[in-house]
């Protein structure tokens, strides 16, 4: 049996078994199921979620359990930056036995829509790579400032928005309090570029109560 022969077969069974039309119905009744769980799709808007399929996989002779035929669903946003135009951000597998028998199934968000789309991480980096390590110590008078940076980051990442810029508020009241000219240069630059970033996500995407939305919109330092 040549390679060729051999995929069309395996191809021809998973059709016999039918088992792309049940991997997208199981996964759009996980969908409806879920759709009152504001967090089952991590920020991400279901209409916006595009299901494709991405292939079989047949696993055979496997060390723990039986052989099984994997079916697996891509999940996928719209995006400039990557090919064919869609960024993965999760998948759903259905698994059954060579009969087509079901076994297990799993769905998968593996991005946040948040941290996604602001890329929060990469801000951090940048940010700490410039922070002079002394401003750490208690006794220092800029570690208050960068203690409030640090808890806008860690609320922001937990999805506690609100909290997220209520310290937002609370950083630029610092600055206020404590002379600019006390603090690194670079580093100042790098951090209120950084809270104006979230600030600016957190009141376009609507993501704070409208008082606070106020008090970021009316800030200066804010907007």
């Amino acid at each position: 049996m040549t390679d060729q022969e051999l995929e069309i077969l395996l191809t021809e069974r998973c059709k016999t078994f039918d088992l792309k039309k049940t991997a997208f119905d199981t996964l759009e009744q996980i969908f409806k199921d879920n759709s009152n769980d504001k967090d089952f799709l991590c920020g991400f808007e279901r209409n916006k979620i595009k299901a494709i399929f991405d292939r079989f996989e047949y696993q055979i002779d496997r060390r723990h359990g039986g052989s099984i035929i994997r079916t697996r669903i891509g999940l996928y946003v719209e995006s400039q930056n990557w090919l064919d135009n869609l960024e993965p951000v999760g998948y759903y597998e259905l698994e059954t036995n060579l009969n087509g028998e079901v076994v297990d199934d799993w769905f998968v968000i593996e991005k946040e829509k948040y941290l996604k789309d602001i890329g929060i991480v990469s801000h951090f980096q940048s940010m700490n790579e410039k922070l002079p390590i002394e401003y750490l110590r208690r006794n220092h008078i800029q570690y208050e400032f960068v203690s409030y940076i640090s808890m806008v980051g860690t609320l922001f990442v937990s999805k506690q928005f609100e909290g997220a810029g209520r310290f937002i508020i609370r950083a630029y009241s610092n600055l206020e309090t404590v002379d600019c000219a006390k603090f690194d240069k670079d580093y100042l630059k790098g951090a209120k570029k950084f809270l104006k970033m979230i600030s600016s996500y957190l009141v376009t995407n609507n993501l704070v109560t409208d008082s606070l939305k106020n008090e970021l919109t009316e800030n200066k330092n804010c907007g």
